[in-house]
Order: C-alpha cells, then sequence, then structure tokens
C-alpha cells in the first residue's frame, strides 16, 4: 500500500527551512513519503503547495492511504477549514487519517507545562496567536496552569492582549521580563509583532525586555509530541 505523510500548515515564505529539522526526525522513524500543503488563501496561491495541488498530486500519483498531521497549535478556525478540504478529496484514497494538533487533549497540556517549566527563565512571557473561535478556552486552560507563577501568556488576536498582561507586571513590580514566542513557525508574528510592537510596547512601560524568538517547531520537545500524535493517528480511525 502506498502511504504518505501530509504536513498541514497554514503557510511560510521560508516553510523549508523552518520545517526542515522535523521533516529529518520523521525520515528516520517512518516508512512515508512526505508532503507538505498550505491551508491559507494568501499563502496557497500560486504556490506549488497548495492544498488542491497536493491533493491532486497524491491522487494521481496512486496513494492508498494519507496521513494528515496538522501543524497547528490547537483545532481552531485553521484546522476546521482543512477538515472541510479533507471532506473534499477523502473519497479519492482509500483511507485518509488525520493526527491531532499541538494542544488536544490532557496529557498534550501536562507534556507543554513540563516543556515551559523546562526551559523557565524568571518573569517569562510566552505571546500566543489566540483565536476568536470557541476552542480558545484552550489557551485560558494553559495560561490558568502556571497561574500561581511568572510565567505570563499574552495573545495577539485575543484577550489577553498585552495591555493586559503589562498591567499584571506593573502590579507585581517586574521591571524586567523573557519574551517568547508560542508559535511553531517564524514569520511575520515573531519578525514583526513580537520582536517590534510588542517588545517595544513593553519598554514603553519601563520594562526591559530580553528577546528569545526561537519558534516551538525547532525543539526536539515539541517535535515529539507531533511524532506522538503521528503514532497515534496511524493507529487511529480513519475518516
Amino acid at each position: 500500500m502506498k502511504k504518505a505523510v501530509l504536513l498541514v500548515c497554514f503557510g511560510n515564505r521560508n516553510i523549508e527551512e523552518q520545517i526542515e529539522k522535523l521533516i529529518t526526525t520523521l525520515k528516520q522513524k517512518f516508512d512515508y513519503n512526505i508532503y507538505i500543503c498550505f491551508t491559507s488563501k494568501f499563502f496557497k496561491k500560486n504556490s506549488k503547495y497548495d492544498i488542491d495541488k497536493i491533493f491532486n498530486t497524491l491522487y494521481v500519483k496512486k496513494y492508498d492511504e494519507i496521513l494528515c498531521l496538522p501543524m497547528f497549535i490547537l483545532d481552531g478556525i485553521e484546522y476546521n477549514n482543512f477538515l472541510a478540504y479533507v471532506n473534499n478529496y477523502k473519497n479519492n484514497f482509500k483511507k485518509v487519517k488525520i493526527a491531532k494538533p499541538l494542544l488536544y487533549d490532557d496529557n498534550d497540556f501536562n507534556f507543554i507545562y513540563n516543556f515551559i517549566k523546562n526551559n523557565y527563565k524568571e518573569n517569562l512571557i510566552y505571546i500566543c496567536h489566540g483565536t476568536d473561535c470557541e476552542n480558545n478556552y484552550k489557551y485560558e486552560k494553559l495560561f490558568n496552569m502556571f497561574k500561581n507563577e511568572n510565567i505570563f501568556f499574552s495573545n495577539l488576536e485575543s484577550y489577553p492582549y498585552i495591555e493586559d498582561t503589562i498591567k499584571i507586571l506593573k502590579e507585581k513590580n517586574i521591571n524586567k521580563i523573557y519574551l517568547k514566542p508560542f508559535l511553531l513557525f517564524s514569520g511575520k508574528h515573531i519578525k514583526q509583532d513580537i520582536s517590534i510592537y510588542i517588545k517595544n510596547k513593553i519598554i514603553e512601560n519601563n520594562i526591559k525586555v530580553e528577546l528569545d524568538l526561537k519558534p516551538l517547531l525547532q525543539y526536539d520537545e515539541i517535535i515529539n509530541i507531533f511524532l506522538n500524535h503521528l503514532i497515534e493517528g496511524i493507529k487511529g480511525k480513519e475518516i
């Protein structure tokens, strides 16, 4: 049976470089051909990674089983958009299976909790994407796991925004923080929103900032979560 792993991404201009570490690990562990696709209308336009093009390529090359690995933090808007694509194409293959995104069940939250604690620096802020879909509660769940520690979180596109977190820092008389992205890939959000806008917003409030802009997918621990999800997906039910 001819099998492929499909790495499902929102989109990124430097995707080969950003996902190289993951692909190298996958090739060492699994005997599957690996493909990448984009779900974002902006990124997939005129791209060889357009999700429609990739599904058609898999069909033309007569793949039997497709295992999809969503490269998303949680099962939010982009994840649901991807499911719609799968429903359009699933009948072209004998089997299509979907693994879990990064934060899905309690085991994932516990793993991420330990990951953050092991990479802990005093007075740390993680910047997350945030979402206005119903699953934003998963971000809140993660944040609440650290409510009694000097590890803080802000979202780019939902509450709590950086202004909300700055208020907490000032109430605690914190005058220096470490700023890190809770994002899988390095792109506009890291290079502009975090390293410029958010950093400057914090500095304006007389709080010193030290940046660590390494995205999550460059950590072995995060790759291992996705590997475990892939293994679970292989054993799981087809859709």
